[in-house]
């Protein structure tokens, strides 16, 4: 997906982040201070004030909401549940369900 200007991807980011904030039954204040950033940030994002947030925002903000920070980028979204799980692993689960994922994905291309 191509966006025009800053505003526009701006806008997109703002719309996967108040969908994700949603869905999980949050608020702007509590993804903020879950992430460890001030409590405007997240607010400024939503409201267009910030136009092109930072990455190092961006993935703060997908981590509290367990999304992929790509997701806050492009038009398809993973879905939260799945991230959730993810989440909610130990550091080795993660990495041995990172294995599977690309010894199926391997799999998939050998077949064609």
């Amino acid at each position: 997906m191509h966006f025009k200007d800053d505003a526009e991807l701006g806008k997109h980011i703002a719309s996967k982040i108040a969908a994700l904030i949603e869905e999980q039954g949050t608020n702007p204040g509590a993804v903020a201070r879950e992430a460890g950033l001030g409590v405007t940030s997240v607010r400024d994002i939503l409201s267009g004030r910030a136009k092109t947030p930072n990455v190092a925002t961006l993935v703060k903000i997908a981590n509290v909401l367990h999304a992929d920070p790509g997701d806050l980028i492009t038009p398809m979204q993973s879905d939260p549940q799945a991230n959730a799980l993810y989440f909610a692993l130990d550091e080795d689960n993660q990495r041995r369900v990172r294995a599977i994922m690309r010894a199926l994905l391997s799999d998939q291309e050998a077949r064609g």
